[in-house]
């Protein structure tokens, strides 16, 4: 019964909530703009479908039609993809592939040169 606890703590209190503040907030953008881009309507979609998923998801569980295994699988699923939500921003920047970093050495090296 501990994953589908757990399963069910994790739907209920973080992840719905979460897609019902992102909803909110294309919403207020919206009604700032007075109008949706497409992007905006696809985005408003996509999440009003995930939150119905979760909320079947959590009939589900109720239900007992989910056994424990099932809930294992789902919640390592549902928590590695929403661990892996920022992982998109860490890839704007990398110390490895920066090439402008040997660019400044360079130009720290013509600098102590020229200081003697």
């Amino acid at each position: 019964m501990a994953y589908i606890t757990q399963l069910k703590h994790l739907i209920q209190n973080e992840l719905i909530p979460d897609v019902e503040e992102h909803i909110d907030d294309i919403f207020e953008s919206i009604a700032s703009q007075k109008d949706a881009t497409v992007e905006e309507r696809a985005q408003l979609e996509d999440m009003q479908a995930l939150r119905d998923e979760y909320k079947d998801l959590l009939k589900e569980i109720n239900s007992g039609d989910i056994d424990e295994e099932e809930a294992e699988q789902l919640y390592t699923e549902l928590t590695s993809m929403r661990e892996g939500e920022g992982d998109e921003e860490d890839d704007l920047y990398d110390d490895e592939e920066d090439e402008d970093e040997d660019d400044y050495d360079e130009f720290d090296l013509e600098d102590e040169d020229n200081q003697y």
